[in-house]
């Protein structure tokens, strides 16, 4: 059999193993995706998050991160000027406790947080809770190999309208994702840069947030401390402000 005739054969069966994944399980893929960055059912964890601002490091925040089951999130400022401030989800819910309110501030995962970093960015992490999933393609990202979705808000507290989600076909491990509002503008990319061996799991540990609006302008989050743990269901009430 000739050399030509070979590669068309094997180009044939490159077409169909993508087509048939197309209608594989997308979800599927995207709750594989989500291990990646998550994990465990429950844990805590840090955040740290550096903004820049043509290409210089401006500010520097940190947090700590506990989240239980998909739709629980407490995250607690840490960083010296925001001490004494959380952030509350529960379930499409979400609110920021300041020192100096008697009452928690609703807010949206959409607002920022900080730099180019949303409320959602941090809180809301699980993809296969808050999207739909369509497979597109497959496609080379730089030298990987991935697995193009195409995933659409199903719950009102979802922070983006649309994202467009690359996932590396090995392991479905997230590469890059855009981000796009509900009138469609693109607003943010991010590029998910290192992982590393956390607990007997892989985890996310470094991803990059780009302002699509101001080019100039982007956020670091670095992720560490990530460990499972059982929290009590009292962490997430949201009356319980004296525990603040």
């Amino acid at each position: 059999m000739s050399n030509r005739v070979l590669w068309l054969l094997a180009g044939c069966l490159s077409i169909a193993s993508a087509a048939s994944l197309s209608d594989a399980d997308a979800q599927a893929l995207l709750r594989q995706s989500d291990l990646r960055r998550n994990g465990w059912s429950s844990y805590v964890g840090r955040v740290k998050i550096t903004d820049y601002e043509s290409g210089k490091a401006d500010e520097e925040h940190l947090y700590q991160v506990s989240q239980k089951g998909p739709d629980k999130t407490h995250v607690e400022f840490l960083s010296p000027r925001e001490k004494g401030s959380f952030l509350l989800m529960l379930g499409d819910d979400m609110w920021v406790y300041l020192p100096d309110t008697s009452r928690p501030v609703r807010i949206t995962p959409l607002e920022r947080l900080t730099g180019d970093a949303s409320n959602g960015d941090v809180a809301r992490t699980n993809y296969a809770y808050d999207y739909d999933a369509t497979y597109l393609r497959r496609e080379k990202c730089g030298d990987t190999e991935c697995d193009v979705l195409e995933l659409t808000a199903k719950r009102k507290a979802s922070t983006y309208h649309k994202i467009v989600y690359w996932l590396r076909v090995a392991d479905a491990q997230p590469v890059k994702a855009e981000f796009y509002l509900t009138s469609g503008k693109h607003i943010k990319s991010a590029t998910f840069d290192e992982y590393r061996p956390v607990a007997g799991t892989t985890r996310l540990v470094r991803m990059t947030l780009y302002d699509q609006i101001r080019k100039q302008s982007h956020s670091v989050l670095e992720f560490s401390a990530f460990q499972p743990r059982e929290l009590p269901d009292k962490l997430f009430h949201q009356g319980r402000l004296d525990r603040f």
